[in-house]
């Protein structure tokens, strides 16, 4: 993120301050504006969220993939400390594997997703995970371009396999080759009234992230430090 400093020191450190705290890898409570990731195994087209069999369109596996960066979409994830909430549109379809095809299928998605059970710290590690109960999982919905709600539901897996995760690995490399946050894990779906959520075993989300500073932080920044610099002439 690059600023172009015009009122002074004092404001080019505000600005400089708070960019960077919006880039760390830390993880805080707030809300985070999300991105395709740069390394998902059926790019291009880049993607943040992967849906095997959305549709069954053709006799081998259909590929759809959702483009987080699109003009048309905006995709952001809030994290309570207790809570992950994804939500917002992406742009998408069958992915023919350098574009979409242009079918019924193309076009803009909703997607509400809410982590409420299991939310917590992957041990030893400052990364945020979903590690569920026994029993339950977490559910959302994606509405398509044809007006046709979509049932989500996350995973139960084992061993290091989380159903979700939003950070950085446990080195703090990243994920992926991506250094920063992202945000990765396992999808089910079916379509509403479906019996069950059958199994795909590349249906995930896969996406970056960057924190929205909180309204008005950068203007209460250049504020107190130009004032302070006032004072001191």
């Amino acid at each position: 993120m690059t600023f172009k400093c015009v009122s002074g020191m004092a404001a080019c450190a505000a600005l400089a301050m708070a960019a960077g705290s919006a880039s760390a890898d830390t993880i805080v409570p707030g809300i985070y504006r999300l991105h395709n990731h740069p390394d998902g195994n059926a790019r291009p087209p880049l993607y943040g969220l992967r849906l095997d069999e959305l549709y069954d369109v053709t006799s081998g596996t259909d590929i759809f993939t959702f483009d987080f960066d699109h003009a048309s979409a905006a995709m952001f994830l809030e994290y309570t400390g207790t809570e992950i909430h994804i939500w917002g549109t992406v742009y998408g379809g069958r992915d023919i594997g350098s574009g979409y095809a242009a079918d019924m299928h193309l076009g803009l998605y909703t997607v509400d997703f809410l982590y409420n059970l299991g939310v917590t710290l992957e041990p030893g590690d400052d990364d945020v995970i979903v590690d569920l109960p026994a029993s339950g999982y977490n559910y959302g919905t994606m509405l398509t371009p044809n007006g046709v709600t979509v049932e989500l539901r996350d995973g139960h897996y084992s061993g290091s396999q989380r159903d979700f995760r939003f950070g950085d690995e446990n080195n703090d490399a990243g994920h992926r080759g991506f250094d920063g946050l992202s945000g990765w894990g396992w999808m089910f779906h079916r379509h509403s009234g479906g019996s069950f959520y059958p199994y795909h075993s590349n249906s995930d989300w896969l996406f970056t992230a960057e924190l929205i500073p909180a309204p008005g932080t950068l203007l209460t920044l250049v504020g107190a430090l130009g004032l302070a610099g006032r004072r001191r002439r």
